[in-house]
């Protein structure tokens, strides 16, 4: 997928069909951009609203919700990157990106960043599954 000159990424259809209304692009996990989902973008302010928050909450809050923006698609299915969250996740406009479903949300890699994290973790699937899975 590219990403144009003015930030803009066209997000594929199923995705689209996937992400309802309320959904809000924002940093995720491992310097990518996420999208949330409503239940997901809920549940986790959720957690992030204790009465009296930890430094942990306070610092995740403090750069997650200054870094997102809400999920509306154009007449073309294109969303605009804010350009400090394009800064966070090293994606340059133009350039080529990844889209991919991961679980609950959708997430948008550098490619190149991408191909090497892809490469990496399909090479240790059978480490991670076993880790995972059976809990250790």
């Amino acid at each position: 997928m590219r990403v144009d000159d003015k930030g803009r990424l066209a997000i594929p259809a199923a995705f689209r069909k996937q992400l309802k209304d309320g959904s809000y692009v924002s940093v995720g996990q491992d310097q990518v951009l996420a999208i949330y989902p409503p239940d997901l973008w809920a549940a986790l302010g959720q957690e992030l609203q204790s009465p009296l928050p930890g430094p942990d909450h306070r610092a995740l809050s403090r750069t997650l919700y200054p870094l997102s923006d809400p999920f509306e698609p154009d007449g073309q299915g294109r969303i605009s990157l804010l350009p400090e969250q394009r800064r966070l996740a090293g994606i340059e406009t133009p350039s080529t990106v990844v889209v991919i479903g991961a679980g609950s949300r959708v997430e948008i890699w550098p490619e190149g960043r991408w191909d090497s994290y892809s490469a990496d973790a399909q090479g240790r699937f059978t480490e991670f599954a076993d880790r995972v899975i059976s809990g250790h």
